[in-house]
């Protein structure tokens, strides 16, 4: 198709192919202005609809189309006629991809059921998404292979289960299960009836004694866990306090999974916080790069380490919906922020083309709210050059420079010399205009997000600290390093008076089952 600039001043133009490098068949014809290499990733960037699902399909297997020009310094007036002459000789030898085609290719072009455009279209969709995940794949290996995976849990207290609170989860389920057998589903309790119970089976004493146990068991289970998850409060943020997004919902109802002994069920509620956020940024990356959080792949990909691998083994096993959350619209993409993380401070890090667009707006709102360091504004600025300006404003100096035609610098060694450049300086925008000219941004050293609220800033903030852990933010000084990663490893430990809050819940259970037990006998 047509990619012509300004006709008045480019006088000649050149025919291409986009040809496929398995076979060299040519499966579409252009024109262009510009350098084919340039124009080649014009069509990489941003291909039409029908060329799309072929350069994905390459994508898939590593490769990408080969450009070959068939005429050059063609003038730009004749371009369009010797276009068209171009399609209606390749039309005649094969399936051309242009959207646009002569009388021939379209008469030649046949009819699809609606059943073949169905196929099609949900073939190109399954190539799509495997491109996708091919991509992040690509980044999501790097990230872990440089970062390790997730801060390790293995410092993480168990805080043991009372006996009490496991007799009542046996008694729970031995209860549960007896009334599934029977089909007996709840106990409805509606005034001037009494106790009804809902189901197919026989409305016996057996029955409703089972469904009081149960009902008891789960009563005692949901305010002990709530108490327990409320000691965990500063790990939940925003508005997923007290949902099914955070501690509450992942330990809240913990009861309902099944548990071999005290040991595994204390592992699973004390890991619950680390679980919840921790793992995000890996969760993400998985998701994206189509590794099944569910499978063993999962445990075997996210870290070397053993007490990491077991964790991520026991909520896997346990509660395979816990691994990750369920993420919003309106939520930052959590893998977006791995892979700018990755793209900035990985030595020799590879950006996937079909990331940039995504990456460049990352770091653009990182870059706006002063939490980009040095690395990941001098990234945005090869990535685009005029990036920076929206942030930071133009190069004023280098632009004095080319108007007045001076040498470049000439106009900072000026500044320099009347009002210094120091950032103490009496004249703050003189400052400003050197650090811009120099590159010199106002950078955080550790984007920690101070400031920042919502229910994926922990995710955040745990990416960081593996970064940070594995030494790849070398800017950081190491008090603010260890401070970033002190406050997330203390997210995922109960605050003191959570505890003093369970404590208090365990001595009352621990009173009320010795109070049955005397009662009984």
């Amino acid at each position: 198709m047509t990619d012509v600039t300004d006709r008045s001043v480019t006088a000649t133009g050149t025919l291409y192919a986009l040809a496929d490098p398995r076979d060299g068949t040519v499966r579409y014809i252009g024109q262009t202005t510009k350098p084919i290499e340039v124009r080649l990733a014009g069509h990489l960037a941003a291909p039409a609809p029908r060329v799309r699902a072929w350069i994905e399909a390459l994508a898939v297997e590593g490769r990408s189309p080969e450009i070959i020009p068939i005429r050059e310094h063609v003038p730009v007036v004749d371009l369009d006629a010797a276009e068209k002459e171009e399609i209606k000789a390749h039309a005649q030898r094969g399936d051309l991809l242009n959207v646009v085609a002569n009388e021939s290719g379209n008469a030649k072009r046949r009819k699809v059921s609606r059943e073949e455009a169905k196929r099609r279209a949900a073939q190109e969709e399954a190539m799509r998404r495997a491109w996708q995940q091919a991509t992040w794949r690509q980044v999501a290996d790097q990230v872990r292979a440089a970062t390790g995976g997730p801060v390790s849990p293995a410092d993480i207290p168990i805080r043991d289960i009372p006996a009490a609170v496991w007799d009542a989860y046996q008694a729970y389920h031995e209860a549960d299960r007896l009334l599934k057998a029977n089909s007996i589903t709840r106990l409805l309790l509606r005034p001037g009836l009494g106790v009804v119970v809902e189901g197919d089976a026989p409305h016996d004493q057996e029955k409703r004694a089972a469904l009081l146990r149960r009902s008891n068991a789960e009563a005692l289970l949901e305010h002990y866990l709530r108490a327990y998850c409320g000691a965990f409060s500063s790990v939940d943020d925003g508005e997923r306090w007290g949902s099914k997004e955070g501690v509450h919902g992942r330990g809240a109802e913990a009861y309902r999974n099944e548990f071999r002994d005290p040991t595994h069920m204390a592992r699973y509620l004390s890991l619950t916080p680390w679980a919840a956020r921790a793992l995000d940024p890996w969760v993400e990356l998985a998701r994206a790069a189509g590794i099944d959080k569910k499978g063993p792949e999962f445990s075997q990909w996210v870290s070397d380490d053993q007490a990491t691998r077991e964790a991520v083994d026991l909520y896997r096993l346990a509660a395979p919906g816990w691994l990750g959350v369920f993420r919003q619209r309106w939520d930052t993409d959590v893998a977006t922020h791995a892979l700018t993380l990755g793209a900035a401070h990985i030595p020799g890090f590879v950006v996937p083309h079909l990331l940039e667009s995504a990456l460049q707006d990352w770091l653009t709102k990182l870059a706006r709210d002063r939490q980009a360091t040095r690395e990941m504004c001098l990234l945005l600025q090869r990535i685009n050059p005029k990036a920076l300006d929206a942030v930071y404003g133009r190069d004023r100096l280098a632009e004095s420079d080319e108007a007045l035609g001076l040498p470049p610098g000439t106009s900072a060694k000026v500044i320099r010399q009347l009002y210094g450049g120091d950032s103490h300086d009496p004249a703050p925008q003189a400052a400003k205009l050197i650090q811009r000219h120099t590159g010199e941004f106002d950078t955080a050293a550790i984007p920690d997000y101070s400031g920042w609220t919502g229910p994926d800033i922990p995710a955040m903030r745990a990416a960081a600290a593996s970064f940070y852990s594995a030494g790849l933010l070398l800017d950081a000084e190491q008090s603010a390093g260890d401070e970033l990663l002190d406050g997330v490893k203390s997210s995922w430990k109960p605050t003191r008076w959570g505890i003093e809050n369970v404590e208090k819940m365990e001595k009352a259970i621990v009173g009320a089952a010795m109070h049955a037990t005397d009662s009984a006998t």
